[in-house]
């Protein structure tokens, strides 16, 4: 298939994952809002805390997705459909087992830490004994379905992988009205119908994958060699997965301890900001994963270094013309969308939003290592870096008592962290970092500088309303749009871009 073809994909494939975040963010925003009025302040705190504990277990799942993702991409890229089966049932196995030892220690060091540490409200043990026991069931089963949303993915069928998605977010919109009509307690009931949901999901990939793909055919088969070289990525993939997850669940964990389950569910909402705006960035760079995969594997490395660059200066703007309204009209988006905002949330979302924000840069850069292989100096350089802010940040958090110092460090975390992957990943795939601050950098701080100058003056001027909402937010669109347009992107891609539209508009 042609160059042409593949940017065509690409770009159709980028539209299919932007209409299904666009849903997502609307649907996402109103069941927030829902949730967290029927539920109240600290039953939506514990649903996030409980949930934070689990995935500290998941660890090990995490790592497997992006090694699944990785070596059926290769394999499809190669050619051999002998070995593509091969390594999917592999995969399979391997993730029943994980999934089983995700529950073992659910069921041991998870309930020990729930029973003796956690801090519950009085009168609700029980209901958190229930939601554990149902987070551990889907976090189970999340891990079974792996392979199969891996290998859809990997054939890049992202208009199908969108449309489960989709799927997904009607029937959690579903929960949200059947939630006040609860027969029993509201929170176990709403944790047993996300459970629902999660297997309905892992149901409608199975029958899909089954029936789609050639490779996706039960076969007993094990290869020591290729375990050994799939433990390779997991081991290395979990040293990294488990140290930022330890300090992002961390946080949540030392907000609990320091200050109570109401800051929890403020950093829950927080949380649930960052999750809906950086679907963007992931669903922008999950079309276009498939394609560095394979330029790697067939060593196309100028193409590769091609859309390392443009995805990244993609997701970048793409993130930033959402999340600049949002940065300045917080208070009053917060407001509109809880009624009562809960303390220190304000601080939360804009904080986290900049870390968002920087983490449009880092995708493209994972996708490049996992391509690589070589993961040791990697995910080695950010174990380090995550267990020593994981200190600082737990000695800030307990000597201050203000909780918005564990989000400035994980910022300031992350900006450390991003600038050393850039000489890393001189190493792994030769892009240099000279190359790469010219190309991403230099365009994006252009960019940042000339559409943020109009948007804050209306800001300032304006009182506090929906008129001054409308007009800024829609200064701040037109703003980045027009700055990405004329001084952030490339004669070559504004040219694609127009033809892409022209295109669809004929159609």
């Amino acid at each position: 298939m042609s160059v042409n073809q593949d940017n065509k994909r690409v770009a159709k494939n980028t539209v299919y994952m932007y209409i299904r975040m666009a849903f997502s963010m609307l649907v996402g925003f109103y069941t927030s809002r829902v949730i967290l009025q029927v539920l109240g302040v600290e039953d939506f705190g514990l649903y996030n805390v409980i949930g934070g504990i689990i995935s500290l277990f998941t660890v090990l799942n995490a790592a497997l997705v992006n090694t699944t993702s990785r070596f059926i991409t290769v394999s499809l890229a190669k050619g051999n459909a002998h070995d593509t089966r091969q390594i999917f049932n592999m995969a399979l196995l391997l993730h029943f087992f994980v999934g089983l030892f995700i529950v073992a220690l659910g069921e041991t060091v998870g309930l020990w830490y729930l029973h003796n540490k956690l801090v519950v409200p009085e009168g609700r043990e029980v209901a958190a004994e229930w939601l554990y026991q149902f987070t551990i069931i889907s976090a189970f089963f999340s891990t079974i379905n792996v392979p199969y949303n891996s290998a859809i993915i990997a054939h890049e069928k992202i208009n199908i992988y969108a449309i489960i998605q989709i799927i997904d977010v009607v029937l959690k919109l579903i929960i949200v009205f059947l939630l006040r009509v609860a027969p029993f307690d509201q929170l176990i009931f709403y944790a047993l119908l996300v459970l629902l949901v999660t297997l309905f999901n892992v149901a409608v990939n199975f029958i899909y994958c089954h029936r789609k793909f050639e490779e996706v055919k039960f076969l007993l088969y094990w290869s020591w060699n290729t375990f050994r070289e799939i433990l390779k990525f997991i081991g290395w993939a979990i040293v990294g997965n488990f140290s930022s997850m330890f300090y992002t669940q961390g946080i949540n964990l030392m907000l609990n301890a320091f200050c109570g389950p109401a800051v929890n569910a403020a950093r829950g909402i927080a949380v649930q900001v960052q999750g809906v705006v950086q679907q963007l960035a992931n669903n922008v760079q999950t079309a276009i994963n498939p394609q560095i995969l394979k330029s790697y594997a067939i060593k196309e490395m100028d193409r590769m270094y091609t859309l390392i660059i443009a995805s990244s200066r993609l997701c970048f703007y793409m993130l930033f013309i959402i999340s600049l309204p949002i940065l300045l009209e917080t208070d009053f988006l917060l407001t509109l969308w809880l009624g009562t905002v809960p303390a220190h949330t304000v601080n939360f979302v804009r904080i986290i939003l900049m870390s968002v924000l920087l983490d449009a840069f880092v995708n493209p850069m994972f996708t490049a290592n996992l391509a690589s292989g070589k993961l040791a100096i990697y995910h080695g350089t950010l174990a380090v870096l995550m267990y020593g802010f994981m200190f600082i940040t737990y000695f800030t958090i307990k000597n201050t008592r203000i909780p918005e110092t564990v989000f400035l460090c994980y910022l300031a975390a992350s900006i450390i962290g991003y600038v050393m992957k850039i000489f890393i990943m001189n190493y792994q795939v030769g892009l240099k970092p000279k190359m790469y601050v010219q190309l991403v950098l230099y365009p994006v701080a252009i960019v940042i500088c000339a559409s943020v100058v109009t948007p804050l003056a209306v800001h300032h001027f304006l009182a506090e309303g929906w008129v001054e909402f409308l007009l800024t937010s829609f200064v701040s669109v037109v703003s980045v749009g027009v700055s990405v347009y004329f001084l952030g992107i490339t004669k070559g891609e504004r040219n694609l871009a127009i033809s892409f539209v022209r295109s669809k508009l004929k159609k």
